[in-house]
């Protein structure tokens, strides 16, 4: 694809594919060139070496400018799932959007119509409503959580090393790297990579690549969270710098439960809990 947005990483993929080879001598290398032609360049790795080989490649992203995702699907796997149709024109409009847009208010956005929509369900019965605001404004949830964390609690993946991998019996893991500017892109560059594809029950309220990425930005720059793995109805993100005080936390929140509001359904229990650990789980039911 020729594209002024698509991100030209600092080593070629031949180039990538020989480092990490070479890094990597015994496990399995694939490469790939998805419909759109973007290359994705992947490796098999024991599920309990995955947090390791994610985090020493993340750490090189800005040398080889490609970055890792954990995942099931090899590069084959992903190339033949993904859509055929106008793949090109798709993944140029949402890398050039994700480029130009202001991802804090596209991230407010998405959140103000979860909320509408909340009222929406909830109208006529104010008590109802009430409860929705204390959920979802920061200045309403915060006195009700804990008081600030002087450290983090300590996180833990559900899905990417297995620590409590109830279903996915597989001991492999790939871990696949994607030629983007940083892990908040990869939603852009793979269209509906993850779970918000599947989010079509709330009256047209269907999230899109570029509402991802918004918000995967947002929150990597205000704590470090950084996309950790991708997986049907499943996201993983790690978080260098949670939340520890109780307005930050009510504001990290109100944002997970407008994103994903499957996964935050107690804000007071998340907000005191796993949002100021340094894994986020999230999935789309």
């Amino acid at each position: 694809m020729n594209s002024s947005f698509l991100r030209q990483p600092e080593l070629p993929s031949d180039a990538f594919l020989r480092a990490l080879r070479a890094r990597l001598p015994h496990e399995a290398v694939e490469r790939a060139v998805m419909p759109s032609g973007v290359e994705v360049i992947g490796v098999s790795v024991a599920r309990g070496k995955v947090f390791a080989v994610w985090d020493e490649w993340r750490k090189r992203h800005g040398e080889t400018g490609w970055w890792p995702y954990v995942t099931l699907q090899s590069p084959d796997d992903l190339a033949r799932s993904r859509r055929q149709e106008d793949v090109d024109e798709v993944v140029e409009r949402w890398v050039a959007e994700v480029a130009c847009q202001d991802h804090d208010a596209r991230a407010a956005s998405v959140v103000l119509s979860s909320f509408r929509w909340s009222m929406d369900c909830a109208a006529g019965d104010e008590e109802d409503q009430e409860g929705w605001r204390d959920d979802y404004d920061p200045d309403r949830l915060a006195p009700q959580l804990a008081p600030a964390r002087a450290e983090p609690l300590p996180g833990v993946s559900r899905w990417g090393t297995g620590d409590r991998d109830s279903f996915w019996g597989q001991s492999q893991r790939w871990i696949n790297f994607v030629p983007v500017r940083g892990g908040y892109e990869v939603p852009a560059v793979l269209p509906h990579l993850y779970g918000t594809c599947n989010w079509f029950g709330y009256d047209g309220r269907v999230l899109t690549p570029a509402d991802d990425a918004a918000l995967l930005r947002r929150w990597h720059e205000q704590w470090g969270a950084e996309l950790f793995l991708a997986q049907g109805p499943y996201l993983e993100l790690v978080v260098d710098r949670p939340p520890l005080d109780p307005r930050d936390a009510a504001r990290a929140t109100s944002e997970l439960q407008g994103y994903c509001s499957d996964t935050v359904q107690r804000p007071q229990h998340d907000g005191d809990t796993w949002l100021r650990s340094t894994v986020w789980s999230l999935w789309w039911d």
